[in-house]
């Protein structure tokens, strides 16, 4: 038995198992089956040499639990109607952002690099220094060759500047593609609501 494997038990499964366990009861017959895919998971666990190429401990646990239940239907003789259609509860989840999300962040970014691009040259390169490269203020000053004071008077300028053209060209410019939709629910949309 691996130590490292035991901690990673300990770190990942152990704070786990209680969502775990409730997610199964939706797709095992009883709670002494539910105790079954635990230990089975536990046990396949800790029989592994080794757990860093895990990168998603919950998604792969989840999927590990998955496998064993589906492997249970497929021994049992009689299939429950219910159990099936609830296997679906235990799918991986995927906390990414989606499409939508991702191109508005793109848009985004590129609406800010955008202000940041239009500030006088030693201001650009003192904000970019600072809030996007995260050098400390005499960090910034001895790479930039400039006086810590001038450092925080031009940080201070960037910040007045950028709000500035934030005010005057407000989040509208960003394009309307890349802005996230309504969503309605509970109701369905009349084309008065357009």
């Amino acid at each position: 038995m691996n130590k490292d494997t035991i901690n990673w038990l300990t770190v990942h499964l152990l704070p786990f198992e209680a969502e775990l366990r409730l997610r199964l009861r939706r797709v095992c017959a009883g709670a002494a089956d539910v105790d079954d895919v635990i230990q089975e998971v536990y046990c396949k666990v800790m029989q592994m040499d080794d757990v860093a190429h895990v990168n998603d401990p919950r998604g792969y646990i989840v999927q590990m639990a998955k496998n064993l239940v589906t492997d249970r239907l497929r021994r049992d003789a009689v299939v429950d109607i219910e159990v099936m259609s609830n296997l679906g509860d235990l799918e991986v989840w995927d906390d990414s952002p989606g499409p939508e999300r991702t191109a508005f962040g793109r848009a985004e970014l590129r609406w800010v690099m955008g202000l940041i691009g239009k500030l006088p040259d030693r201001c650009r390169a003192v904000f970019r220094a600072r809030r996007i490269y995260g050098l400390s203020q005499k960090e910034t000053a001895d790479s930039l060759g400039v006086t810590e004071k001038a450092v925080e008077y031009e940080s201070t300028k960037a910040m007045e500047l950028i709000s500035e053209m934030m005010k005057r060209q407000g989040v509208d410019c960003i394009p309307a593609t890349a802005q996230p939709r309504k969503i309605h629910r509970g109701r369905k949309a009349n084309v008065s609501d357009r």
